[in-house]
């Protein structure tokens, strides 16, 4: 049994990206919203970028789960019919800022998840699955 989500993306134009992510595991809102947030705050070169956020959210959650069995695609498409515990979450990816599109009166909530609340929160244990940053510039 999972704790399965569906997240896709578009961007300011309304764009979509073709490609679904469907997690496995951690697929709660607080763990997705987690997710983005890393990904947001350590890839500048993805914002406002559809493209390039995908690939580096999916290298985040790849990271984080590195035996591969909880991170797939699936053309949007398909997506849009899987049942998930989670349901899916739609975020807008823009040049500022990111948004859960639809859903967002549900962010307090997830906020308040001992993942963000406990120490060690859910950003030092995705961090600590990241690969060692190389020195230089």
């Amino acid at each position: 049994m999972g704790n399965r989500a569906i997240i896709t993306l578009e961007d300011d134009s309304a764009r979509k990206h073709p490609v679904a992510l469907y997690l496995h595991w951690n697929g709660g809102l607080e763990s997705v919203l987690a997710f983005m947030s890393y990904t947001w705050d350590n890839n500048g070169r993805a914002h406002n970028d559809l493209y390039t956020f995908h690939a580096r959210l999916c290298q985040t959650i790849g990271n984080y789960f590195p035996d591969g069995l909880s991170l797939y695609g699936y053309p949007l498409s398909q997506a849009q019919d899987m049942s998930v515990d989670n349901g899916i979450f739609h975020f807008r990816i823009g040049k500022d800022s990111f948004e859960l599109i639809g859903r967002a009166d549900e962010i307090p909530a997830a906020k308040r998840h001992a993942y963000w609340t406990n120490s060690p929160d859910i950003f030092a244990s995705i961090a600590e699955h990241m690969p060692a940053q190389k020195g230089g510039a």
